[in-house]
């Protein structure tokens, strides 16, 4: 029996991710050869990938149609990315908790010098505008592209008539850029490959000699909460059907998220497969991009990770107010670092500032963040389909079980 397309490229990518990360052990000097071919193809996703953002919200905001709901979508997606949030960050505490990870005996804390945190204001001005429009057409400036082609198609629709040659422009870019990703995407066998195998060959001593008990509490819950939690979430939001569409269309994105780490490099993945799930695309348009810069399960895990890994390493009693504040920063944790540039170290900063954890404690808090990126992407990548599944049952209703004739 033929295998269908859609589970050939996913195939492919298994083979590949598995082929490189076989590479990258047996043979490492031979991956980092082949670092610069994957290197390459990220560079392709990530130049698709602030036209492909633009465009698409842009679009979706610029019809009267998107004008309607757009109120109600932003809306519920608010509500779903904080409520899918808070519940990584409270099942992953109790869970914590439960197995007691310790830091670990003999840890010796190089001493790091601390990059002095901005001022409040100046942390807000930083990552909601840039100071010039070439700055802006980066991946690295993603909240501020977001809002910007936020209000580009909402000028747009205001105009009416005046704007309707502009929206067409903005409708046909975005079909222009789902397409090129799609082309670029025919190279991610052979990209993941040589990226994975890089990446397996730079880490592995790391990895070989991490904190035990630590990781693998993160990576037991993380991936319980990856297969459990998300089909419970898929299940809310269209029952059985959906669970089934949702796994049947997440291989791709989870074999990319692993493959590559970045939850940028995603995104047009997402994007792609979106519709096999049965997420509209006045859906689909406006939460996953904006999921992918604000919405990061895995990341508010790691917080809740890190939060009590420091305090367990300087004795800190376990309060019921101290492990409320780790929730919160938890999630505070998993906002920052896709909105703000540089945001992993700016979410280890934040840790140290409110619990007052020493300078000396930023290389163990990075090398946290080093260790679990690869489900952490997973979790944040994955986590924006699944929420778009459910921002989708508040604004469209059970479209998964739905008669034809209703639809």
């Amino acid at each position: 029996m033929l295998v269908p397309s859609a589970y050939a490229k996913s195939l492919f990518l298994l083979v590949a991710i598995a082929c490189g990360g076989l590479l990258g052990g047996l043979s490492p000097r031979g991956a980092l050869l082949l670092k610069p071919v994957g290197e390459a193809f990220l560079n392709l996703l990530f130049m698709v990938m602030v036209p492909l953002v633009f465009f698409t919200i842009a679009s979706a905001m610029a019809t009267p149609r998107a004008q309607s709901s757009l109120s109600r979508v932003t809306g519920w997606m608010g509500v779903v990315f904080l409520m899918t949030s808070l519940c990584a960050a409270i099942l992953s505490l109790l869970f914590m908790l439960v197995v007691q990870p310790s830091p670990g005996a003999g840890i010796v804390l190089t001493a790091a010098p601390v990059p002095t945190a901005p001022a409040l204001a100046d942390q807000l001005v930083r990552t909601l505008t840039v100071s010039d429009f070439p700055e802006l057409i980066s991946r690295k400036a993603m909240l501020p592209l977001i809002l910007f082609a936020a209000a580009v198609g909402v000028a747009t629709a205001s105009l009416q008539e005046r704007g309707a040659p502009f929206a067409a422009v903005l409708h046909s870019g975005a079909q222009v850029f789902v397409r090129l990703v799609g082309d670029v995407m025919q190279l991610a066998p052979l990209g993941l490959l040589a990226f994975f195998a890089a990446t397996v060959a730079d880490t592995g001593a790391q990895l070989a000699s991490a904190y035990g008990r630590v990781f693998v509490s993160y990576y037991a819950f993380a991936l319980a909460y990856f297969f459990v939690g998300f089909s419970v979430y898929a299940y809310l939001a269209g029952q059985r059907r959906a669970v089934r569409l949702f796994w049947s269309a997440a291989l791709r994105p989870s074999l990319t998220a692993l493959g590559t780490c970045s939850s940028m490099a995603v995104l047009p993945v997402n994007i792609e497969v979106a519709p096999q799930m049965g997420i509209p695309r006045e859906v689909s348009d406006v939460v996953l991009p904006i999921g992918t810069a604000l919405h990061k399960d895995g990341s508010v895990i790691g917080g809740v990770v890190k939060v009590l890994f420091a305090l367990s390493l300087f004795h800190r009693e376990l309060t019921v107010g101290t492990l409320l504040l780790a929730v919160v920063v938890a999630v505070l944790v998993g906002v920052v670092m896709g909105a703000i540039p540089s945001g992993g170290m700016m979410g280890e900063l934040l840790i140290l500032s409110i619990f007052g954890f020493p300078p000396e404690t930023l290389p163990l808090l990075a090398m946290i963040s080093l260790l679990i990126d690869p489900v952490a992407t997973l979790l944040n990548a994955t986590g924006d389909a699944v929420a778009a599944m459910l921002v989708t049952r508040f604004v469209r209703g059970d479209v998964w079980n739905r008669a034809p004739e209703a639809s």
